[in-house]
């Protein structure tokens, strides 16, 4: 009789969320101001989304707005829109009322997660008992699938251009707002729990576990053991390099150097002295966890790396440089006179009416820069990722174009052209008190190749797998700096056998988790292998089933036929390993799932004693999702 007393007063003793009720004409006013704020100030405004959809955007938040709304609704719907800007810079604020209580109270998910194969794969945990272990999938939350929750609050994700494969990583990392986009949306959707229940499942399991676990604050979350740069980091901080013989590694986790500024070129001056004076040959420059931050360390890093002199920015174009009275709702660092009104002969008027800001002789980024007598004068790799943007994008972009670094992993996000940032302005809506986010330029790279709306294209495709993750292996890094390929095994020759294992897979009304025990013979030569599988499906239920994959277009695309159906995809990578039966292939296309085009992806892993084949689908911007996956070991 005393558990649920003593439970009511637990509950009792944290302090209810500060959150605010909004009548309609309130919550309206507030959308005004937005709409207006975003249409005078946003240079990207219309950059990948026509006038017409901004409208019918803008439409839709105003119907919502026009009944009695909450601040954490209002939120939700000013997120959703402005994430259909395609601009990375531009985003919603909780009220800072709201942001104080959940750096205290507990709100927050107690572990850190990554995207893997489509998966929500656990890195680490509070130690709450029974708490999914590292490894561990986790498969629903709070009763609800993990797809619907990830394609739900992917849609608030900001990203820039079609760069939608930021989603993924953002949602489990960001180092800004609330941490991690996750965490950030969910009490939007969801509300604030005040428990996690959790069903999970290592990849071997044929049931699912599950764990009660208590929210922790924001401020313990930041401390979750994390493999990448902690939040909010600092480039002095992020800084980590070793030599090994003749190769070096540079890993900077983030360009932020502002909060505590330090003169970048001086701090890495020490580095750069010792390649040189150790002869070292190959630089692997390590930015994946990098999402950007000041121009003076890309200036930095391109005065050590570009052979001829450059100039990293073009002038920047705004689309206002008078704001009316919107300047009372604005806030932004330094000095208020320069930001709201500059002099106006330091632009010069564009043809399509957009203000050129005029280059000054502070700004280094767009002052011919000299390389320095320290340059490294060998060969480049620069490892990149869907974490990276802003000013880590334009930096690869301009080694690539400039210095012709050989880049490795997977495609950056961001806008190799050059993101709408500049200087970011806070603009606070009066009545709810959400803060948005929106910046005044358009900070344009000085390259001359980029494709629109999209990162940089990586010479060399390397996607992380989760038999890499279970191994603790950085085939990234790896490939980087392997002096040559490992053998690739064909096909039937990585394949053959006899194995038994499991399908794990989503049912495609409920997204209910199926696993089914399986037997899987395959046989075939050279790039073609036959696969011949048979399912228990329950008592007296055997199911049998086959497929043939192949290797066509001189390796460059995967066939697929099953039955009377045969499907191509784009091959993005296929390698080998030390062993020779090692082989991972990954590609992609397009299929259908209810009548519906889905994008797909197979990724295709054989790691000595394991097979792992699985199917990946997604909608144009939403993550890839695991749509099913074989896990099996060779049969005595």
């Amino acid at each position: 009789m005393l558990l649920p007393s003593l439970a009511l007063t637990l509950l009792l003793a944290v302090p209810a969320p500060p959150s605010v009720t909004l009548d309609a004409a309130k919550a309206r006013a507030d959308v005004a101001l937005l709409r207006r704020a975003l249409e005078t100030l946003h240079p990207g405004l219309h950059r990948y989304r026509g006038k017409a959809e901004t409208r019918a955007a803008f439409a839709r938040l105003e119907a919502t707005a026009s009944r009695t709304i909450t601040d954490l609704v209002l939120w939700r719907e000013v997120s959703l829109l402005l994430a259909g800007i395609h601009c990375d810079h531009t985003q919603v604020e909780l009220p800072e009322a709201l942001n104080a209580w959940r750096r205290v109270q507990p709100t927050h998910l107690p572990l850190r997660f990554m995207l893997i194969e489509g998966r929500m794969i656990v890195v680490s945990n509070d130690g709450q008992p029974g708490a999914p272990p590292p490894g561990a999938e986790l498969v629903t939350l709070n009763g609800i699938p993990v797809p619907q929750v990830l394609s739900t609050l992917g849609r608030t994700v900001a990203y820039d251009g079609s760069a939608d494969q930021s989603i993924a990583a953002k949602l489990g990392s960001d180092s800004d707002l609330m941490g991690d986009d996750f965490n950030e949306a969910w009490p939007a959707f969801h509300g604030f729990p005040t428990r996690w229940e959790l069903d999970w499942k290592r990849s071997e399991d044929r049931r699912l576990s599950h764990a009660t676990l208590e929210p922790i604050p924001f401020t313990r979350w930041t401390a979750l053991p994390w493999p990448g740069s902690p939040y909010r980091d600092e480039f002095y901080k992020a800084i980590h390099w070793r030599l090994d013989g003749k190769t070096a590694t540079l890993r900077i986790d983030t360009f932020v150097n502002d909060r505590n500024p330090v003169d970048p070129e001086a701090f890495l001056g020490g580095f750069f002295k010792t390649l040189k004076a150790r002869g070292v040959e190959h630089l692997v420059l390590d930015l994946r966890e990098s999402g950007g931050g000041s121009d003076d360390v890309a200036v930095a890093l391109g005065r050590y790396l570009l052979p001829e002199p450059f100039v990293w920015l073009k002038p920047a174009l705004l689309k206002a440089i008078r704001y009316g009275d919107l300047p009372q709702h604005l806030e932004s660092w330094g000095n208020r006179q320069e930001l709201f009104e500059p002099p106006l002969d330091g632009f010069r008027r564009t043809k399509d009416g957009a203000w050129e800001r005029l280059p000054r002789q502070d700004e280094a980024a767009r002052q011919l820069q000299a390389p320095s007598p320290d340059r490294f004068t060998g060969r480049v790799t620069v490892l990149t990722g869907p974490m990276n943007a802003s000013g880590v994008t334009m930096t690869v972009a301009l080694l690539k174009e400039k210095g012709g670094a050989r880049l490795v992993g997977e495609e950056s996000a961001g806008s190799a052209e050059g993101p709408t940032a500049g200087r970011i302005f806070l603009l606070t809506l009066p009545h709810s008190g959400l803060r948005i986010r929106i910046p005044n330029a358009w900070n344009r790279t000085n390259v001359d190749h980029f494709l629109a709306g999209r990162g940089v294209p990586v010479d060399a495709t390397v996607i992380p797998t989760l038999l890499d993750f279970e191994a603790g292996r950085d085939r990234v890094a790896e490939v980087a700096k392997a002096s040559a390929p490992p053998a690739v095994p064909t096909l039937a020759f990585a394949l053959a056998g006899s194995w038994s294992g499991t399908l794990d897979y989503r049912d495609f009304g409920s997204d209910r988790r199926v696993v089914l025990p399986t037997l899987l013979t395959v046989t075939g030569e050279g790039e073609e292998a036959r696969l011949d599988f048979t399912f228990d499906d329950g008592p007296g239920k055997t199911v049998r089933a086959a497929q043939v994959l192949r290797i066509r277009a001189g390796g460059a695309e995967l066939e697929s036929e099953e039955g009377d159906a045969t499907g191509r995809m784009r091959i993005l990578e296929r390698r080998g390993g030390s062993d020779t039966r090692e082989l991972t292939l990954v590609a992609e296309g397009w299929g259908h799932e209810n009548g519906t085009p889905v994008e797909v992806r197979t990724v295709l892993s054989r790691r000595g004693a394991v097979l792992s084949l699985s199917r990946l689908t997604r909608h144009p911007g939403e993550p890839f999702l695991l749509r099913h996956v074989y896990r099996l070991s060779p049969r005595p």
